[in-house]
Parts: C-alpha cells; structure tokens; sequence
C-alpha cells in the first residue's frame, strides 16, 4: 500500500486532492497537514511515501518542510502542488529536492498521473513549469 500525505492550509484543497486520489488501487491517504511544521511532524509519524505539499503554508513553507522532511527522510518522494506555475516555483521545487511540481490547476488531470511517475521513479516537471 502506497501511503500520501496531503499538506495544504486550505481544508476544501486538501478534500480535493483526497477525492482525485481515492479511487487508485494500492494507494491511502494516511493523513493531512495544514501548514509545514505538522508535514514534518506529520511526515515522520506516519512514513508515507509520497507527500503531496504546497508551497504557501503557515509557520513553515513547503520548500522548507520539504528540505527538513528529506534530511529526515530522503527516499520520501516529494510533488510539490502549488497556485503558481511559474518555472521559477518549479525550480524551488528541484532545488529543495521535491521529484515534481504540479500547478493546482491542472491537478484534475495531471494528479493521479503524476503521482503514478514518482512511484515509477521518474520526475513530474510539466512543460509549462520547464527550465
């Protein structure tokens, strides 16, 4: 069973991404954070392996709880989602050590094939977030 942590501040983004995710065969949603201290807490609590992880959050940003959560945790695979879709945020993204960025508006679609490229141990840097 392949076990996701959900760190968004915002309650309704997270039931989002829980319902896009929900349906996959083999995967569970272990738990939820809503800002970047509880993702690190949370993430060494409950040792998902994916960790889905805005970037704006309260007390801690994502690109912060992501250093720390890899320092911790390094084979934890890290999808950065976030508002932006800027390749400067995409860039964060690299350079914090996430294996993806996805811009929340396209989580819809790009998701559930996202986190399916992780697991396969690729990288998910969609074009329009491209170096």
């Amino acid at each position: 069973m392949t076990r996701i942590l959900i760190v968004d501040d915002q309650p309704h983004i997270r039931k989002l991404v829980r319902g896009f995710l929900k349906n996959e065969a083999g995967w569970e949603v272990c738990g939820e954070a809503a800002d970047g201290q509880q993702a690190v807490e949370q993430a060494e609590t409950l040792k998902p392996q994916v960790i889905l992880l805005d970037i704006q959050l309260p007390v801690m940003n994502g690109f912060d709880a992501a250093k720390q959560i890899l320092m911790a945790s390094p084979r934890v695979l890290i999808l950065i989602l976030s508002i932006h879709q800027e390749a400067h945020y995409a860039q964060g993204a690299k350079d914090c050590g996430a294996r993806g960025f996805l811009p929340k508006h396209h989580v819809a679609e790009h998701l559930v094939p996202a986190v399916a490229a992780l697991l396969r141990g690729e990288l998910h840097f969609p074009s329009i977030a491209a170096d």
